[in-house]
């Protein structure tokens, strides 16, 4: 009797499988054509500069309890930068600026709505419901001034998706 319980424990282990959600990103972040305009001496840049290109994020699954049983399982995405050359003058921020589409009507987006700054720790950036395509997204800059030279940045910023 234990011998076939431990059998069918181990066999069943084997062909449960995690139900994995993806965050994937279509399009390019890039602030290289910004016009600066600094109108006396002594003044810093304006207060930001938005990203120029365009930037979606879906939310999808390849697993099938989730798009055709589940639809409506609850999510929610974490953003951090991780910094390759950076200046800790320069602030970096995101926004949510639509809530994408769905399928069936069924899907929901919360938050995310005001640029929250990104930071080298995992911060909550917003939360959802169901399987959601081409959520728009912004990037910001501030904190540029012009004492702080000629400079390239770059940082990789990663959104972790969570599930209920």
């Amino acid at each position: 009797m234990k011998v076939t319980s431990v059998l069918v424990f181990l066999l069943l282990g084997l062909l449960a499988s995690a139900q994995q959600m993806e965050v994937r990103v279509d399009g390019a972040v890039s602030f290289d054509g910004a016009t600066f305009a600094v109108t006396e001496a002594g003044e810093d840049f304006a207060f930001g500069v938005e990203s120029e290109s365009s930037l979606w994020i879906s939310i999808d699954t390849n697993d099938y309890w989730d798009k055709k049983v589940n639809p409506n399982r609850k999510w929610w995405v974490e953003v951090v930068r991780e910094d390759l050359t950076w200046n800790d003058d320069v602030r970096l921020e995101i926004v949510r600026t639509g809530d994408g589409y769905g399928q069936k009507n069924n899907h929901k987006v919360y938050d995310g709505t005001t640029y929250q700054y990104i930071g080298e720790n995992s911060w909550y950036f917003f939360r959802g419901r169901g399987i959601i395509y081409d959520i728009p997204i912004q990037l910001r800059l501030s904190g540029l001034s012009v004492t702080q030279g000629a400079q390239d940045f770059e940082t990789n910023v990663i959104l972790t998706i969570y599930d209920d």
